[in-house]
């Protein structure tokens, strides 16, 4: 053999070899757990709870029907921003208008009976004072006098029923056109609707001890948010109001926002089974709350 074919196959033998060696350390390295190194120094350790929940506004008012009737009107849409005061729905008040309407009419009618009564205890007056005088001159006899008295003392009662009967109607006025201005539902605050469960055209019920009330909308001041998180029972006594928390939100992804714990809930969280309407308490998470105040430009952070 050649030289020269000898010196090929031995450069060939040693790449082969340091091929297969550089394999076998390249695998061998992969369950090698990498080492940091780091200056010793003195440093607080911090101990973290996590915890998931939501974004929710600080204010938020869910509004009911105060009176059973047919929605005629409705003037929002879920998203739409109302200033306090605008109008957002109307309730049929047909029937509670002819209820106020009569309301009206017999506190009028109680007027004119009032003015009656009046007008006899004036005239009982007058035949009091005609039987007195003629009773003190011995003209008429003392029974006369008597039942003189008695129709006064009647009419002065006569007049005060009246009057109570008055006070009574006008009451009822004012219930009656309370009850009628409910039909008329306007935003008790600035925000945002964020929830509209109705259409116009449906009825909308009342709440009763055993059923709630139709849910017609709700309105969320949205200037003010918190976060409303759910922390297990293990991690809340580490818990305190004021401190410091970073919360992240999916909608906007790789940014954490600085805030602080304002409140931490005393009783877990109570939850329904589904059976019968009961609850439970199973799963034992208690609510800790931070508050998020808006700033011009940005997302809302802890307060």
């Amino acid at each position: 053999m050649r030289r020269r074919t000898k010196i090929i196959l031995a450069i060939a033998g040693l790449v082969i070899a340091a091929l297969v060696t550089a394999g076998f350390v390249s695998r061998r390295g992969k369950d090698i757990t990498a080492v940091t190194m780091s200056k010793v120094e003195r440093m607080d350790l911090t101990s973290k709870v996590t915890a998931n929940g939501r974004i929710d506004a600080k204010r938020k008012v869910d509004l009911s029907a105060n009176v059973m009737g047919q929605i005629v009107n409705l003037a929002v849409r879920e998203g739409d921003v109302v200033k306090k005061g605008a109008f957002l729905l109307q309730i049929d008040q047909k029937q509670l208008a002819a209820t106020a309407q009569g309301a009206a009419a017999s506190l009028q009618a109680l007027h004119s009976d009032r003015d009656a009564a009046h007008a006899a205890l004036e005239a009982a007056e007058r035949d009091f004072q005609r039987a007195q005088m003629n009773y003190n001159q011995k003209i008429i006899p003392l029974a006369d006098y008597e039942r003189a008295k008695t129709v006064l003392d009647s009419a002065k009662a006569n007049l005060s029923s009246a009057e109570r009967r008055i006070d009574q109607a006008q009451a009822n006025v004012v219930a009656t056109r309370d009850t009628l201005s409910k039909t008329t539902m306007v935003a008790p605050m600035d925000g945002i609707v964020t929830a509209l469960p109705v259409e116009e055209g449906e009825v909308a019920v009342i709440g009763t001890m055993n059923n709630a009330g139709t849910k017609l909308l709700t309105i969320a001041d949205m200037s003010v948010v918190e976060a409303v998180m759910e922390v297990d029972e293990t991690d809340i006594p580490s818990v305190k109001v004021g401190q410091h928390a970073n919360v992240t939100i999916d909608a906007y992804p790789n940014k954490t926002f600085s805030g602080a714990v304002t409140e931490v809930g005393s009783s877990p969280i109570v939850r329904n089974n589904g059976l019968g309407g009961g609850s439970t308490t199973e799963a034992v998470n208690f609510e800790v709350l931070g508050h998020m105040g808006a700033t011009p430009g940005k997302f809302p952070s802890i307060a």
